[in-house]
């Protein structure tokens, strides 16, 4: 299985950003091989996924796409929402879902972000599904076998969020064994700091990460990518 690298730039960049973001990538030969073995996943905000979309497609860059969250409801009279209906066309393959700023600064509840798992998996979505250990035990509560194994989990310790102060890779072989309890066969990720100089700890021990402030300058991320590579 390829080593899952989420870019999640939550609300950072205008349009001319990202176009000079994604028309930097690389995409010469040497550089497809390099980084053959990731699956690499690109969370822009939603202003600017029809963008992404297009430049990807036309420049055959080695990038999916994913949403920073979807509603909890389908299309319909929601204002401010966006339906998984609204992404088709979009080639939008992943759903980041109860990140840990939307839990604490949205005050989004177990039960609503279950909802949202349900919605992704309907629009064809896989959801990866975010939670800082004391979330587990009342999200698994809302959630079916079906939801929680059709899910990527990511281990997001609240105190790593764009800290700089990332986990101990350690501590992730513990962390893993409690997700796997009720998430057997879901890959699980780490998402807190993580930057160039300790993906590769990080990815020794669990199945990719997600990736936020060093996502943000090409040029750092790439760095990053080529270290997990």
């Amino acid at each position: 299985m390829k080593k899952l690298i989420i870019a999640n730039w939550k609300s950072h960049k205008d349009l001319a950003q990202a176009s000079s973001w994604l028309n930097n990538f690389p995409t010469d030969d040497e550089s497809r091989r390099v980084l053959a073995p990731l699956e690499i996943v690109l969370a822009p905000s939603y202003p600017l996924l029809s963008i992404a979309s297009l430049i990807i497609n036309e420049r055959r860059l080695p990038i999916k796409l994913a949403v920073q969250d979807t509603s909890a409801f389908g299309a319909g009279a929601y204002t401010g929402e966006v339906a998984v209906e609204n992404l088709v066309g979009l080639h939008v393959e992943y759903a980041i879902l109860g990140h840990s700023e939307r839990r604490r600064f949205l005050k989004e509840t177990p039960q609503l972000i279950a909802d949202k798992v349900k919605e992704a998996r309907r629009g064809e979505l896989r959801p990866i599904l975010c939670m800082d250990a004391s979330d587990l035990s009342a999200q698994v509560s809302f959630m079916s076998g079906a939801d929680r194994s059709a899910c990527v989990v990511a281990y997001e310790p609240v105190a790593a969020i764009g800290s700089g102060q990332a986990q101990d890779p350690s501590d992730l072989l513990a962390m893993r064994q409690a997700y796997q309890t009720d998430f057997a066969t879901s890959p699980l990720l780490y998402g807190g700091s993580v930057n160039a100089d300790n993906v590769k700890s990080y990815l020794q021990v669990c199945d990719g990460v997600i990736v936020g402030t060093d996502s943000v300058d090409l040029r750092d991320f790439l760095d990053l990518l080529y270290a997990a590579a």
